[in-house]
């Protein structure tokens, strides 16, 4: 009987949380889905411990592991020279996966085309469409990002300047 309990209750908590994960925006997904498997891993330990799978010391490792980034804030504390090592490690990280952008206005119209995927042709609505198609894949809002976003505005506005004239 305690079984049918247990299986019910995380089949529960399965859809609760496959509901939550729809309802929530797509930049905490990915945030949402890692809290949910250590929470998962950490449920799956203290399982296997209780049911005597698992050694219980080998449990309580485990449990910690997921607080080792935690402890370099309190190592920090107790050992303050680490703070300025730490620091440095975290821009030099930080300066790696940092993507590097032009800056705004250096789009060329070879280079505006491409990115609308028009030719030399392409007239005044072959270039807002092409801005449409591209928007309804690549906003933000529907899981594109903020750079690529920029980069079919900014084409778009040297084509249609170029038009214009």
């Amino acid at each position: 009987m305690i079984r049918i309990i247990f299986v019910a209750a995380v089949a529960l908590l399965v859809w609760m949380a496959v509901q939550k994960f729809k309802a929530s925006p797509p930049a905490m997904r990915k945030k949402m889905l890692l809290q949910w498997l250590l929470i998962a891993f950490a449920g799956l330990i203290v399982l296997a411990a209780a049911t005597g799978r698992i050694h219980w010391i080998g449990a309580v490792i485990a449990a910690l592991l997921p607080l080792l980034g935690r402890g370099m804030q309190l190592l920090v504390q107790v050992a303050p020279w680490l703070a300025p090592w730490l620091a440095k490690r975290a821009k030099a990280s930080e300066d790696t996966t940092k993507p590097q952008h032009p800056p705004a206005g250096s789009m060329d119209l070879a280079e505006a085309r491409k990115v609308l995927g028009v030719d030399e042709n392409a007239d005044k609505d072959a270039v807002i469409a092409a801005h449409r198609r591209l928007m309804q894949k690549l906003h933000p809002d529907r899981g594109g990002n903020d750079y690529l976003a920029a980069r079919i505005n900014e084409a778009k506005r040297v084509l249609l300047d170029y038009l214009n004239r």
